[in-house]
């Protein structure tokens, strides 16, 4: 008899916390989702402006990164909301008076968290970095999509410009120039292939003054889609730069013509943050580049920083759920909001301690783990 109602309360347990992880990671995952897309609202829109599809693409290339967050702590909130709600409503209680050890509850809630922290470590040391890449990937083929369209359109592009950037454009013609240019726009009057005709780049300052017009009546282009940028090499190029009163050199404007511009101008069109880096690489491609060499010693010490980090946030559910459960027998409350807001508090005093410590102790993110160590130990001390 006794061994039937462990039966029935094991299954119970499981369908309750499964239940209301899965409610609770839906509701942090897309909290997170938001979040992270809400960093790459221009290309986001850029690929509606091509096609939904396209856009509901990049939005589930994110969603491995947002899961491997939302899961394990949804799955330590729902331990939280269930356990501290039976604590509240007496039914460990009950089942203490039927003669059940804590373990015929408990059990099943132990192995679930196991189950779902291996999720959670493939989640975010495998399926994510492989998924941001591709979302790396698809945003430069949509770059490269939206740059043809503006050639064919003759719309207007803009671009950053650093004083590197605008030496790259002036070639040294002038200097005080290169260091006032802070955005470059550039329209193109008929493009087709590698030929472009009638190139004219304005140089703008930081008060949105026109600094200089360049013109090339045709232009030699090579595209580079791997790294992203252009080359044009201009030609019949006439070039007009307007000095201001504050100039040096006075307020004179200069006009000069040449057959052909001395250095080739590049571009970049793909979007800055979205650089390839060794938190794309899935940690069993890592280990293989460090055994074969590829990676130097700060790119060895990024990886393992960042593995180190996502490792321990996805082990956390094995980590905190004795916690929570001492906590949850315990302080446990039949309101919602009670027991959420005490898992919540568990959640971030963990986070916050383990990114601290990550900080301060560095050594390849080591510092992530003492938060679970700490979180295991005491909790399976109270939890005895």
């Amino acid at each position: 008899m006794v061994y039937k109602s462990s039966k029935i309360i094991r299954r119970y347990v499981l369908r309750e916390i499964l239940g209301t992880t899965l409610l609770c990671t839906l509701v942090l995952t897309t909290i997170l989702l938001y979040g992270n897309l809400s960093k790459y609202d221009e290309d986001l829109f850029r690929a509606l402006s091509i096609s939904p599809l396209l856009f509901l693409e990049l939005i589930s290339l994110m969603l491995p990164f947002a899961l491997s967050l939302g899961l394990p702590f949804g799955f330590s909130l729902a331990v939280i909301f269930c356990v501290g709600r039976w604590s509240g409503d007496r039914e460990i209680l009950g089942m203490r008076s039927l003669g059940m050890r804590h373990s015929a509850w408990s059990n099943p809630i132990f192995a679930t968290s196991v189950v779902i922290s291996l999720v959670g470590c493939f989640a975010s040391m495998h399926w994510s970095p492989v998924s941001r890449g591709a979302f790396e990937k698809r945003v430069k083929e949509i770059a490269w999509h939206d740059f043809q369209s503006w050639i064919d359109s003759g719309n207007e592009i803009g671009f950053n410009m650093d004083a590197d950037g605008s030496k790259n454009i002036l070639g040294g013609i002038d200097s005080e120039l290169s260091q006032q240019t802070k955005r470059a726009t550039m329209t193109i009057g008929h493009g087709l292939g590698d030929k472009w005709k009638n190139v004219r780049i304005l140089m703008w300052g930081n008060e949105q003054n026109l600094l200089a017009i360049l013109h090339a009546k045709r232009s030699t282009v090579i595209k580079d889609r791997k790294a992203g940028t252009i080359e044009l090499f201009l030609h019949d190029v006439d070039y007009e730069s307007f000095k201001s009163s504050h100039s040096r050199e006075g307020s004179k404007n200069k006009f000069v013509s040449f057959r052909n511009w001395k250095t080739p101008i590049s571009f970049s069109i793909e979007t800055p943050h979205l650089k390839q880096n060794i938190k794309r690489i899935p940690f069993v491609s890592f280990l293989k580049s460090i055994n074969e060499g590829e990676l130097g010693p700060q790119e060895c010490a990024l990886g393992f920083e960042q593995f180190n980090k996502y490792a321990s946030i996805g082990l956390s559910p094995i980590s905190l759920c004795p916690l929570i459960l001492s906590v949850a027998i315990r302080s446990g409350r039949k309101e919602t909001y009670a027991n959420l807001f005490i898992g919540a508090f568990i959640c971030l005093v963990y986070f916050a301690l383990g990114s601290s410590l990550g900080e301060s102790i560095g050594n390849n993110g080591i510092g992530w783990w003492f938060s679970n160590f700490l979180a295991f130990f005491a909790g399976f001390l109270c939890f005895k």
